[in-house]
């Protein structure tokens, strides 16, 4: 399941990108918002096999920006990008990237995927080192930062609609609601600074 949309943009240079991920025992969950007005999130079941347990929430965070940066970097090319995250482990591995590393989380296959696809990981630790203006910043989670909450509900209402919690059919409501929400409450918030 998954949706990407965009909603009123924000002015502001760089492009500030949110991204979070939500796990449970078998489902995860990604959101991001943009500065820009990219919103979206994804929720899928995650196969145990894949990936070790303690490295899937690496994994998962990791996945969360790759889906948040390309949106971005295709809408906005050439532009400076702030990419907040709120996971230390997931942060280290952007980092490295941006540093010519190729090392990945413990127990991710980097092995094409069907039809020759490159996995999601392989394709953002090339955007981590081969796209100029892109700053890879920590972001404490759950201290009020209006994007950073955006995108952890995101992930969350991506999971609450995998369980059928939430129905599918509210998503396309839910998310450009809570997205503007977040980037008012954001733009107040830089106004008060």
């Amino acid at each position: 399941m998954h949706y990407e949309g965009a909603v009123k943009t924000l002015q502001y240079r760089p492009i500030v990108l949110a991204t979070d991920a939500s796990v449970a025992a078998d489902k995860v969950g990604t959101g991001y918002l943009a500065t820009s007005g990219e919103t979206g999130l994804r929720a899928h079941v995650y196969p145990r096999h894949l990936v070790k347990a303690r490295a899937r929430v690496v994994v998962t965070e990791l996945r969360a920006v790759y889906w948040g940066l390309r949106r971005v970097v295709a809408a906005h090319p050439g532009q400076p990008v702030e990419v907040r995250v709120d996971n230390l482990d997931a942060l280290g591995f952007l980092h490295a990237w941006q540093n010519g590393s190729s090392r990945m989380p413990d127990g991710y296959e980097t092995r094409l995927r069907s039809r020759g696809r490159r996995p999601s990981l392989v394709k953002l630790q090339m955007y981590a080192e081969y796209t100029p203006g892109l700053t890879f910043v920590h972001e404490k989670a759950h201290v009020g930062n209006p994007l950073n909450e955006a995108a952890d509900s995101l992930a969350k209402l991506g999971l609450r609609s995998l369980r059928g919690t939430v129905p599918a059919t509210e998503i396309p409501r839910l998310v450009p609601l809570w997205a503007s929400g977040a980037l008012a409450e954001y733009r107040r918030s830089r106004n008060r600074g």
